[in-house]
């Protein structure tokens, strides 16, 4: 029976139970079902690994990328949308993204249907290339759903909104009332589950414009819907980079970490997740045990990113930038510094190491606080809110001298810097190299410690050691974001491996599979 004297709310105790139920597939027949080689899945496999290895991305953005490498390769060489949608699903399971041996070969018309909308409207006459990637980024995010089952993540999602959609507002802040609960819909999702921005453009899009889901109303007239799906463009980029979405991202974080983790404790066991959900002391103590595991992890997903993000530079930006050192010091100057090559070849991954160390284990306030917001959840009441503060507005004047200040603190850094650099007795090009690694690895190892602080819920106060590392590592980061989303469009090894190696390495694969086929078919003969 029912603890009665359990403070939670019914309702809300069966809608997190009916989230965290396993959401099975129905059962296929083994003839049915999409199958490929373990020898060509290994090969795949490996080859993901080498691509993924000069890409850098997250681990969760990894399937999507895959879904949009595959999709422009084939929507390229072949026009059938049935065609395509059998070889990404089968490229997929082998590079081990989807179960194999468990999809119905009936996914593929659904597949294909999503491809045909693509198809349907990318090369209409208003279409440019902007909105074309823009498009396939929607496609390739509604695929992912697709082939993947997100039962579980859309009642979360929903179920964290309903909580907080009239429990985040603003002060001092006219702001229109869809706009603001549009708003704390994108923070749940991103603050959950690391939504991006395809991801959810393709959300946004079926609230914007829901005919997109069924194009058999509008297949006909695929101008005016091309035509439409660029106005939609427009308003999805402006909720997606909203002025006040970072402060709702915040505002959204302590409830949604805190659900994350009540998700993992209830899934962990499930026949025992009503009893606790029905006992609240013995929930909190299952909180704590993962909240606690959930800081170890953070602490070793930060140093598999660090492995990773120094394997991405050394290849793609320590090789290049080496290449152009060495010769060009020897034109310029007849001789090369070893003592500037060497600080340029060991000062990424010394800087990356370095951040890992500082990265420290939450304290108890801070599991305590996730244990408040998980009662505050899954009370009657609900979550006590929060309400925000909009951008202070400045005249004219006081923007004028704020953007000097900001201007100024890039001078004063990179003067340092450069100054440093110069006792060194680097030159100017060993210089260039030396700033260029400290901008770039300085962002990587930042976005690196913002995912290990992803359980993080207690606002620390602002002391005067962190207000002056700011002023010197805000222009170095804001270089480095600039100098990576420019090189990621340059990457030269991305180049390679998808226009020169992917596509006949795919075809032998192809070929593999069917020699394997082949084989087996005669070996039944056989028997």
């Amino acid at each position: 029976m029912p603890n009665e004297a359990s403070p939670f709310s019914r309702g809300k105790i069966a809608e997190i139970l009916q989230a965290i139920k396993p959401h099975e597939a129905p059962e296929v027949s083994e003839a049915s079902r999409i199958t490929v080689h373990a020898t060509v899945s290994r090969f795949a496999m490996l080859y993901e690994k080498m691509r993924n290895a000069v890409d850098y991305k997250d681990d969760h953005l990894l399937h999507k990328a895959a879904i949009v490498r595959i999709l422009k390769r084939h929507l390229t060489f072949e026009s059938d949308p049935n065609t395509i949608a059998l070889q990404l699903i089968r490229e997929l399971i082998a590079a081990r993204y989807l179960p194999n041996a468990t999809l119905p070969e009936s996914l593929t018309g659904e597949v294909a249907g999503v491809i045909k909308k693509y198809q349907a409207i990318a090369n209409r006459s208003s279409s440019n290339g902007s909105h074309r990637a823009w498009l396939m980024g929607v496609i390739a995010s509604e695929l992912e759903e697709l082939v993947d089952n997100h039962t579980s993540a859309k009642l979360l999602v929903n179920f964290l909104f309903e909580q907080l959609g009239d429990r985040i507002t603003l002060k001092d802040q006219s702001m229109d009332e869809t706009e603001r609960r549009l708003q704390v819909y994108v923070a749940c999702h991103r603050s959950l589950f690391k939504t991006d921005d395809e991801m959810m453009a393709y959300k946004l899009v079926r609230a914007y414009h829901s005919v997109w889901m069924h194009p058999d109303e509008w297949m006909g007239d695929p101008q005016a819907m091309a035509d439409k799906m660029m106005d939609v463009e427009q308003k999805v980029r402006g909720q997606l980079h909203h002025a006040l979405g970072h402060k709702f991202l915040h505002a959204v974080k302590p409830w949604a970490v805190s659900l994350g983790i009540l998700r993992t404790v209830l899934s962990e066991k499930p026949e025992r997740a009503a009893h606790l959900l029905d006992h609240p002391a013995e929930l909190h103590v299952a909180i704590k045990r993962v909240a606690e595991r959930r800081y170890k992890e953070s602490k070793g997903k930060l140093r598999r990113g660090t492995r990773r993000a120094i394997v991405y530079l050394f290849i793609t930006k320590i090789l290049i930038a080496l290449a152009i050192e060495v010769p060009f010091e020897r034109l310029l100057f007849k001789e090369v510094s070893e003592m500037s090559l060497l600080i340029n070849v060991l000062f990424p991954p010394v800087l990356m190491l370095f951040v890992g160390l500082l990265i420290k284990v939450p304290g108890k306030d801070n599991i305590d606080r996730i244990q408040e917001a998980v009662d505050e959840l899954l009370s009657i009441e609900g979550p006590s809110g929060r309400e925000m503060r909009g951008p202070k507005k400045q005249g004219g004047f006081g923007r004028f001298i704020f953007s000097l200040i900001y201007l100024s603190m890039f001078f004063v850094t990179f003067g340092l810097v450069y100054k440093f650099l110069d006792y060194l007795h680097f030159t100017w090009i060993s210089s260039g190299i030396f700033i260029f690694f400290l901008c770039v690895v300085s962002f990587f190892a930042f976005r690196l410690r913002l995912a290990a602080r992803e359980y993080i819920v207690v606002e620390r106060a602002d002391k005067l050691r962190t207000i002056l590392l700011d002023f010197f590592s805000l222009p170095i980061l804001r270089a480095g974001q600039w100098l990576s989303l420019s090189i990621s469009r340059i990457n030269i090894f991305i180049f390679l491996f998808d226009f020169i190696i992917e596509t006949p390495f795919k075809i032998f694969l192809n070929i593999l599979e069917e020699w394997f086929a082949f084989l087996k078919e005669k070996k039944d003969e056989l028997q």
